[in-house]
């Protein structure tokens, strides 16, 4: 949700440069590879999301949408659904079959709502979640709206708007995050989450906890910052990232299938978690979304901003390279850094937990620049598998 602009850059062709033979493939094929993942792409004051594979990078560029200067992006039935947040608008695009970018097929237009987060039930119908009172329910096929649940009477006294964010759908019920939103920065300091009767679009309970600020965020569109695992969802604040000082920040439990946190379990990331050379306990500091469990294992970015004396101060504090890249044991209360450099947070988003194990970080570092890197928990190395000219955000698996 942190509003991010930057001097334009010319986009190009070839915006990508592999890094070993396994990457290097040329595009002498026509580009009927197939690609395997979604990428957002900051260029300048607009965004630039297409397909990609890492395997092939030399034509990548040539089929992106063009976007404001903020945007989400997600995957399902395959489709993207791409939501540009300046503008207020969520598209489908249709994706050929070695998942190139086709036309837009559907688009529900919000003038002046901040609508980030999809929720999908099955391929008739879904819901949308961001910077509004309610819960809009839609067929994803046609982006028509077909109802809403109203949540206006949970919104906080305080609250400009209730705004449910980061959301997951188990065993029939979606579990949502409610904001709270105070300001575009600062959310509410009580954890909530909403959770609804997918059949019925009721809200069965609401489940409250004071221990950490309100879980969730409007910037995860991959609805990162609720993470299944164990039998659990484990539900993560970020504390407004640091705008709303005394708000505590870390990870709550709801048990699948009950109505309230789980009391025995807390992490407090900023008041317990202390890292060699990297932060020390009682130092704000936050994670970005994380990846999907491996166990009750997960990899995200920890902007360790305190720590290295550096602030929020204007626009270009998004360009300082603040955030590290950890593995975290959610069950255990664990994290460890990885060896890769510091990415800045506009570079933060985007990581990838694959079938084999290993992990792709997205990142913009000092010391390799843009890039893509794959990290293998078995040999505990990482090894830069390509540059990329421009930020790199999001990347989101196309299956």
């Amino acid at each position: 949700m942190k509003k991010r602009f930057m001097a334009v850059l010319a986009i190009s062709l070839g915006m990508l440069t592999a890094c070993g033979d396994d990457s290097s493939s040329s595009a002498s094929d026509g580009g009927e590879y197939k690609r395997d993942f979604a990428t957002s792409i900051s260029t300048g004051e607009t965004m630039f999301i297409g397909t990609m594979s890492l395997k092939h990078t030399e034509d990548i560029g040539s089929d992106y949408i063009e976007v404001g200067t903020r945007a989400g992006v997600v995957y399902y039935d395959g489709s993207l659904f791409i939501a540009d947040l300046d503008v207020g608008s969520i598209a489908r695009y249709s994706l050929d079959e070695n998942n190139k970018i086709g036309s837009k097929t559907a688009e529900l237009s919000l003038p002046g709502v901040w609508v980030n987060h999809i929720y999908f039930v099955n391929e008739e119908k879904a819901y949308l979640g961001g910077m509004l009172d309610s819960l809009l329910i839609i067929n994803p096929k046609t982006m028509k709206r077909t109802g809403a649940i109203d949540l206006s009477k949970y919104k906080g006294d305080d609250a400009l708007v209730v705004s449910p964010g980061t959301g997951v759908i188990v065993d029939g019920r979606l579990y949502v995050g409610l904001l709270q939103n105070v300001s575009d920065y600062a959310t509410g300091n009580t954890a909530q989450v909403a959770i609804i009767d997918v059949k019925k679009d009721e809200v069965i309970a609401v489940a409250e906890d004071d221990r950490v600020a309100a879980v969730g965020s409007l910037d995860d569109s991959q609805n990162q910052a609720f993470i299944v695992a164990d039998g659990y969802i484990y539900c993560y604040s970020n504390a407004s990232w640091g705008y709303a000082p005394g708000q505590v920040d870390g990870f709550l439990r709801i048990k699948v299938g009950e109505t309230k946190f789980d009391k025995d379990y807390a992490w407090l990331v900023t008041k317990e978690v202390a890292i060699d050379g990297i932060t020390k306990k009682d130092n704000f500091k936050y994670l970005s979304p994380a990846t999907y469990a491996n166990g009750t294992k997960v990899y995200a970015f920890l902007n360790v901003m305190v720590d290295l004396q550096q602030v929020w101060t204007d626009m270009d504090s998004y360009h300082n390279n603040t955030c590290k890249p950890v593995e975290i044991d959610l069950a255990k209360k664990t994290m460890k850094a990885l060896p890769i450099d510091y990415s800045s947070s506009w570079a933060s988003y985007g990581k990838y937990l694959d079938e084999d194990g290993t992990v792709i970080f997205a990142v913009s570092t000092e010391k390799d620049g843009n890039a893509y890197f794959r990290y293998d928990p078995k040999t505990e190395k990482a090894e830069k598998i390509a540059d990329v000219k421009q930020i790199p955000m999001w990347i989101v698996p196309l299956k």
